[in-house]
């Protein structure tokens, strides 16, 4: 496009070709009944109204909405007729503010005010503006939806009247509108869009529905609160050139549609700053970081009719610019805030964990809770028992993992094990124990010959089951001392060859509370991405690969992570009490089945 100097240029005015014309388009620039609400609120609270009302009443066919409040009225210093003739006769012009006629132009092409009357037309057919300032008579306009044409008038304000009001009433609500309009849906709306000014300057804004039922009927509109972890951010960022904005942000953690909203001065421009056009604010952390809450700069300019949107000027350039300074500490306060809930979620699942497995060790009587670190993190302590000791030092296979059983007849005697390892036991009830004796090769000795070998006193006793030589009930006294560790050792004996092993015995409280040190191991988050294990045991530590695509298909969901975490402990607990190792391949497809199983039942 040339930039070329002309000759002989003078300056002229651009003008409507007609001036209606202009009204309509920025009427129907607003297609949003509650928005068109929400500037007539507007209009009320600018003028400081304390107490608004609003009120939906009529038949299906002929309803109406009325708003009315307690603030100064409009333009309070004017005789009311011409105040209210005023107002009709200049559309665009806002007389909260002293300006001259270009500057006033201006201000509507930028969107800095708006034309909230016209905003009716989005809501229905005819719309009057009742107003009272210092008793006397109230005046009346009455504006029709398309129409050039309005009528002002005055009658006698009923009794008990208040000095001073504004009432807004429009009747022949539209079809479309009327859904949209009822008490919950324009509360909801109200709470967000204004909420802000509601906050700021303390309203009170109800809502009376007479065609609700129930606890509908009457509504007050509290300012929406954010749900989520505050971040600890600056509340108010300079903004070189202009006024500050403010700061409100929280992370919602998988809350379903968590956006960050834009406002101006109190009103909402956009729902979420990630759309907002002239930004393209599309990475993190305005998108996938689950951040909500506010960010409010009173010099954006909107567009006047729909004020939605932000025009793309040199306040939202500053705003751009200051937003990105503040981005690395969001960014630092996402990361600390992840940290905490990770340590707090770890936690949770141990609870989680324990609520879910409690009485385990008194239902399932064939399996046992594995072995977990002492309080503190520490390890069990030297000289305390533990499982597959071998009475003869020189038997090495006594202890470490069994192998599959071979088919075959059983060889010679090798090995016996105690099953589970681990005995819990409360007082007063009875646990299920037996003796697996195999040969070198796993296979088990059948004619093997087993004494239990147990210091038999007041807290429990053996006693064998009735036709078997490798099985056995301990049986716990109601008195029987809490936490006590006892040793018991089953002796194997075929021909010429015995074998032993040792297993501990723990009598622990009935109720099961203290599962962190009953056998529930706080699962430990390793990132090993492309491995193939899902968990596994390091000494007493239960680790979980937190980058394993199982994992991260249920990472997501509380629930659906602890059925996981539940089949990996039960794999580590059926490992740990058969000592079939051998079968973790299996018990490891079980938990392959599941995890795919619940990644689809989202």
């Amino acid at each position: 496009m040339s930039s070329e100097r002309l000759e002989h240029a003078a300056r002229i005015e651009l003008e409507p070709a007609d001036p209606f014309e202009l009204i309509r388009w920025l009427a129907r620039s607003q297609p949003d009944p509650r928005k068109a609400v929400a500037e007539l609120i507007q209009n009320s609270l600018d003028a400081g109204a304390t107490v608004i009302e609003i009120e939906r009443s009529g038949k299906s066919k002929n309803l109406s909405l009325r708003i009315r409040d307690n603030g100064e009225g409009v333009l309070p210093k004017m005789e009311r007729r011409a105040a209210l003739r005023h107002l009709a006769s200049h559309i665009g012009h806002s007389h909260k503010l002293q300006l001259d006629p270009s500057e006033r132009a201006r201000r509507v092409v930028a969107g800095q005010y708006g034309v909230g009357l016209l905003g009716f037309w989005a809501i229905g057919r005819q719309m009057e503006i009742h107003s009272r300032v210092g008793r006397g008579r109230v005046a009346a306009l009455r504006m029709f939806e398309d129409s050039p044409e309005a009528e002002v008038g005055t009658y006698v304000a009923p009794k008990g009247s208040p000095a001073t009001y504004t009432e807004v009433v429009i009747t022949g609500v539209h079809q479309s509108a009327k859904r949209v309009l009822s008490g919950p849906r324009l509360s909801a709306y109200l709470a967000v869009e204004l909420r802000g000014q509601l906050l700021r300057t303390g309203c009170t804004l109800k809502i009376y529905d007479r065609l609700a039922r129930g606890d509908n009927r009457e509504i007050t509109v509290e300012p929406h609160r954010y749900t989520g972890e505050p971040l600890d951010l600056p509340k108010t960022v300079a903004v070189p050139g202009f006024r500050p904005f403010s700061v409100e942000l929280y992370v919602a953690r998988g809350m379903d549609g968590a956006a960050l909203e834009l406002a101006c001065a109190g009103t909402r421009v956009a729902e979420d700053i990630s759309d907002v056009d002239a930004f393209s604010l599309t990475g993190s952390p305005w998108r996938g970081a689950d951040l909500t809450g506010i960010i409010d700069f009173p010099d954006f300019a909107v567009p006047p009719g729909t004020r939605r949107g932000i025009l793309a000027n040199d306040a939202a350039l500053a705003f751009l610019e200051s937003l990105a300074g503040l981005t690395p500490q969001i960014l630092a306060e996402l990361e600390r805030l992840d940290t905490l809930h990770r340590a707090e979620l770890d936690h949770q699942v141990v609870k989680d964990l324990r609520r879910a497995l409690r009485g385990f060790d008194d239902r399932v009587r064939e399996l046992s809770l594995p072995l977990v670190a002492a309080s503190g993190g520490k390890e069990p302590a030297t000289g305390e028992i533990g499982p597959g000791v071998p009475a003869d030092s020189s038997n090495k296979s006594n202890g470490a993992a069994a192998a599959a059983e071979p088919e075959g007849p059983a060889g010679p005697l090798a090995s016996v094990s105690i099953v589970p390892a681990f005995i819990r036991v409360s007082p007063g009830t009875e646990r299920k124990i037996r003796a697996v004796p195999k040969d070198a090769e796993g296979r088990r000795v059948k004619s093997a010959h087993i004494e239990w070998r147990f210091p038999d006193g007041p807290d429990a006793r053996i006693v064998l089951e009735q036709g078997s030589r490798t099985r056995a009930s301990l049986l716990t006294a109601e008195d029987a001392q809490l936490d006590r560790k006892l040793p018991i050792m089953a002796v194997a004996t075929d021909e010429d060859v015995t074998v032993a092993d040792i297993a501990a015995i723990q009598v622990v409280e009935e109720k099961h509370e203290v599962y962190a040190r009953l056998g529930i191991p706080e699962p430990i988050l390793v990132s090993a991405p492309g491995a193939l294990w899902r968990s596994r045991r390091r000494g007493f530590s239960w680790e979980i690969n937190d980058a394993h695509p199982d994992y991260i298909r249920v990472a997501d969901n509380t629930r659906r992570r602890l059925r996981y975490l539940i089949a990996l402990l039960a794999k580590e607990i059926v490992i740990t009490s058969t000592r079939r190792t051998d079968a973790e391949d299996v018990l490891e497809a079980m938990v392959q089945v599941i995890a795919h199983a619940e990644g689809n039942l989202r």
